[in-house]
């Protein structure tokens, strides 16, 4: 089974404008403005069966924090009472923030397209990894943790908004999964919502962390030209993002390493349950 990779690049992040706790920043790339990314006809398959072929293209994009005081790091250690599927608690915690996603999607061609505009999280543990793998013949592509299908028109352009609630379910999602959760591509679809779904409720753990970040990309079953342009909306509720300000009196300080996230997806939940 292949698994989806993410793009691999050194990507400078930037939060702009300034602002006080609880007011929505932006993530941008270096330079600012949107993210972009596109498919088009010099895009190559990223899965190839007999009868079908995948083409994807995604782009990563990681949120800057400050670093964490000594009070912090030392609370991180207390696990009295709390069950979770980590050596220690996370620093960033479900609530911290809150992100939205705003996007626009542009067919180039003059024919009507089929895109998927697909989003996965990742925290300072895990980076939700789906699949694509040929069942019986049949092509079988995991859910990503969000994801919606749209038919565009030749040479139309198509807005929406992923909302702050929907990639919070992104983040309660991931950790329930990493849970042992049996089947992870029910507790991600879209429409199964862990507010008020039992199969999702036992596995979420006492702790979920927040996402340090996104990876936003385009599925298609063709190379016919799409654009996606997006932006990143963080609201921070504990005062954590780093603030690259030179005026700022944290000014000197580097932000936050965030930990390298482990990769995880239905195939490592799988074999995780065969190991049981």
């Amino acid at each position: 089974m292949r698994t989806i990779g993410t793009v691999v690049g050194a990507l400078a992040i930037a939060l702009v404008a300034t602002g006080c706790l609880d007011e929505q920043r932006y993530v941008t790339p270096e330079g600012g403005g949107a993210w972009a990314l596109a498919i088009d006809e010099d895009t190559p398959a990223f899965f190839e069966a007999e009868d079908d072929s995948v083409y994807l293209i995604e782009q990563r994009i990681p949120i800057e924090f400050r670093q964490p005081t000594e009070e912090e790091l030392a609370e991180l250690g207390d696990l009295e009472g709390v069950e979770i599927p980590y050596a220690q608690r996370p620093w960033l915690e479900r609530g911290d923030i809150e992100l939205q996603l705003d996007w626009t999607l542009s067919n180039l061609s003059e024919d009507p397209v089929t895109v998927t505009l697909v989003v996965n999280g990742f925290n300072e543990f895990h980076e939700y990894n789906p699949g694509i793998e040929v069942v019986d013949d049949e092509l079988v592509i995991d859910f990503a943790q969000w994801e919606r299908t749209y038919r565009l028109e030749p040479m139309s352009r198509r807005h929406g908004t992923v909302r702050e609630e929907e990639l919070d379910e992104v983040a309660v999602d991931l950790a329930s999964v990493v849970n042992m959760a049996p089947n992870p591509n029910q507790i991600v679809y879209f429409e199964n919502q862990s507010s008020h779904d039992r199969r999702s409720q036992m596995y979420i753990p006492d702790v979920v962390p927040a996402l340090t970040g996104v990876r936003v990309g385009l599925r298609s079953l063709s190379n016919s030209p799409v654009v996606l342009e997006l932006t990143l909306r963080v609201r921070d509720n504990r005062d954590v993002l780093y603030d690259g300000d030179p005026q700022s009196e944290d000014a000197d300080e580097q932000p936050w390493e965030a930990p390298v996230p482990v990769l995880f997806g239905p195939a490592d939940a799988v074999g995780a349950m065969d190991e049981m």
